[in-house]
């Protein structure tokens, strides 16, 4: 199966991955954001350096858990297996998250959900329990009741709930940690506003957002430095020039639209023969084997490809 990008739901280490309880208790007390989409997922997105001080690359990965399983017929059965998620620690299924955004020291679940429910599931987890660590703009925390340092931190509304986790400086570095607690009251700030968001001061994450569609999952991210002629290699997907890419994919039914998009320093260094070069050198064997209807095209200094493709045939 083609593997396009990292899964981190079922194993990440802030949501944890203790059975699903507390299933029935789902409701549909708070409407689905952004339909067949991500809604405005970049208003999440914080700076690379925000938590990390040493950070100087981003990315994130957004997933409409929802989508997926309003489509797993229309999928291959063990590409839907792949893709479906359940979230334990706060007793929700995929088809209950409308967006699972995942950023670099936490995560964001919105959608359909019984609030009261969630907090029972995580003062009742079985792998951890949580306890209430007091509010913030709107949201409950709650932290490990067992750890005096919690490693993980999680605030729940009606709004969202929002993951963080504890970030360890490294050895040598001239910054200190920051509290699992923190990062979480970082994120709701940068959703809130009164926190910096990434596209209001990265123009590469700007434009890289601004070409992406919102699909069923939307991915990116930018480079601490661009490309140089050296490291490029353009059958890979690797431009000389670039300094930011990402990629969605969108269901409907059993068709799907998948979109590249591939961000350089200036227009100027946009080359859609380098990305035509891209696109035949996988036509067998690659991304687009299945793939029908494939464009090249140049937005800015933005180049991006799109195709169709059999929803059943997605990442196999």
């Amino acid at each position: 199966m083609e593997q396009t990008r990292r899964r981190l739901l079922t194993a990440s280490a802030v949501l944890g991955t203790g059975a699903l309880a507390g299933c029935s208790t789902v409701t549909d007390a708070i409407p689905f954001i952004g339909g067949g989409g991500l809604g405005n997922y970049q208003q999440w997105v914080y700076p690379a350096d925000q938590f990390n001080q040493d950070a100087d690359s981003l990315n994130f990965d957004g997933t409409n858990q929802k989508g997926i399983y309003d489509s797993r017929k229309a999928f291959y059965p063990s590409t839907y297996s792949s893709l479906a998620a359940n979230y334990g620690t706060v007793g929700l299924t995929g088809r209950s998250v409308s967006m699972d955004l995942g950023l670099p020291e936490g995560r964001v679940l919105k959608g359909s959900y019984d609030t009261a429910a969630v907090v029972a599931e995580l003062e009742d987890d079985a792998n951890t329990q949580y306890e209430s660590d007091g509010s913030y703009s709107g949201y409950e925390l709650y932290v490990p009741s067992d750890r005096d340092t919690p490693s993980q931190a999680v605030a729940v509304s009606n709004n969202a709930i929002v993951f963080g986790r504890r970030v360890e400086p490294p050895f040598g570095a001239d910054w200190d940690a920051v509290a699992a607690t923190d990062v979480v009251e970082g994120i709701i700030d940068t959703s809130g506003g009164s926190g910096t968001r990434a596209v209001d001061e990265n123009d590469d994450l700007t434009t890289l957002v601004n070409a992406l569609n919102s699909g069923t999952n939307v991915s990116g991210g930018t480079r601490a430095d661009e490309v140089d002629s050296d490291q490029a290699d353009a059958e890979s997907g690797v431009f000389d020039g670039q300094v930011a890419s990402g990629q969605s994919w969108s269901v409907n039914g059993n068709t799907t639209s998948r979109q590249w998009v591939f961000v350089f320093d200036s227009e100027g260094d946009v080359s859609t023969t380098d990305l035509n070069d891209w696109v035949e050198a996988n036509d067998t064997g690659g991304v687009f084997t299945r793939a029908r209807n494939v464009k090249v095209s140049q937005n800015g200094r933005a180049g991006v490809v799109t195709a169709k493709i059999d929803t059943y045939d997605l990442f196999r």
